[in-house]
């Protein structure tokens, strides 16, 4: 698949060979999330992070990144599976225990997300935009995170998935998934979330007013045949 959306932008299915580039480019774009800040995570944690979902991601054909035209560099990316799939083993035995916090409040948050379900979801049903889906600083403001949801609704629609979910961390990426057209299901305000005990994650609103909570959005994909 080769999508050209934008003049400058080309977007491909994520493969093998563009793994470490994929990862590279995360590590970059995260640096400046709420978590990285909250919990002092750096390049290496991302990058340890991302590697067990993207490696996995480059197996199948439900992902994309964003290549820049003139410079032929990774400048984004969108990691998609499906929600029933497991996390990898790695995940709960081989990460840096910093991630647990993290960890936590996202098994929180998808708990929350079943319930709010109306029935047992199954294989198939939603495609999952994982917490990676990214665009480096220096590409931000080009529509390029738009278009990659934009494609990746096609994808989804043609492995036939009724559903698109999603996680974000900041109210820009509020913005942008209300524009797209996805309705929030369930939220975590970080100055409420509580880990052994602590609210670990109560300052971020003071620290950035861009840091209010944890969400996770849901979109109906709309089938070509109605």
């Amino acid at each position: 698949m080769n999508h050209q959306h934008l003049s400058k932008i080309t977007y491909k299915m994520l493969t093998p060979s563009m793994v470490p580039k994929v990862v590279d480019s995360i590590t970059k774009s995260f640096a400046s999330d709420p978590f990285s800040i909250a919990l002092n995570l750096n390049k290496k944690n991302w990058a340890e992070m991302a590697t067990l979902f993207v490696d996995r991601a480059a197996k199948k054909d439900l992902s994309l990144v964003a290549i820049n035209n003139e410079t032929d560099q990774i400048v984004g990316c969108i990691i998609n599976e499906d929600w029933k799939t497991r996390e990898p083993e790695e995940f709960h035995t081989s990460l840096d225990k910093k991630w647990d916090p993290v960890k936590s409040m996202f098994s929180n948050l998808h708990h929350r997300y079943k319930q709010e379900h109306p029935n047992t979801i199954r294989f198939g049903e939603i495609i999952h935009s994982l917490y990676f889906t990214c665009v480096v600083p220096s590409s931000r403001g080009q529509g390029v995170a738009y278009d990659m949801w934009y494609h990746s609704t096609d994808i989804g629609r043609a492995h036939n998935f009724q559903y698109m979910c999603a996680e974000t961390a900041t109210i820009s990426g509020q913005k942008l998934c209300e524009q797209i057209g996805f309705t929030p299901k369930s939220s975590i305000p970080y100055n409420k979330f509580e880990y052994q005990g602590e609210r670990i994650f109560r300052k971020l609103p003071e620290i950035d007013p861009n840091f209010e909570k944890l969400t996770i959005w849901e979109k109906k994909i709309v089938s070509n045949l109605y």
